[in-house]
């Protein structure tokens, strides 16, 4: 699993964003890794559908499968220096939960069970 350390924001997540108007889902997790990473990878199948439920309000989140990176993809990653300051390669069990939102590492091995058992999931979550 590959993981980005947002500038603008003070938790390590998966590449991604909003979905601009008119773009589906899977268009803007491409056009994401795109920008953030430099990669014109394709987007894999819907792993999860999670909708989540904040204080501040509700936002859904797509989780999309990403194929595994060779070695000369890897050394291709060029980050968008603006949105992005670091990277890593990590499982969900070696990440300290304190590094993520409190939300993300239900909805990331819910997506590794998913891909699995090849069915996707559909999950609501309160914080």
């Amino acid at each position: 699993m590959l993981i980005v350390d947002p500038v603008h924001r003070e938790r390590w997540n998966l590449p991604g964003g909003h979905v601009e108007a008119g773009e589906v889902p899977s268009a803007a997790a491409r056009r994401e890794v795109r920008e953030e990473l430099g990669l014109d990878l394709e987007t894999g199948d819907l792993l999860v559908t999670a909708w989540l439920t904040r204080a501040e309000g509700s936002h859904v989140f797509y989780v999309f499968d990403g194929p595994e990176l060779t070695p000369e993809q890897q050394g291709a990653i060029r980050l968008q220096e603006s949105e992005i300051r670091e990277i890593r390669f990590c499982l969900p069990e070696d990440i300290a939960p304190d590094m993520v939102p409190p939300f993300a590492l239900a909805i990331w091995r819910r997506a590794l069970t998913a891909r699995e058992q090849q069915q996707a999931a559909y999950l609501e979550l309160a914080l």
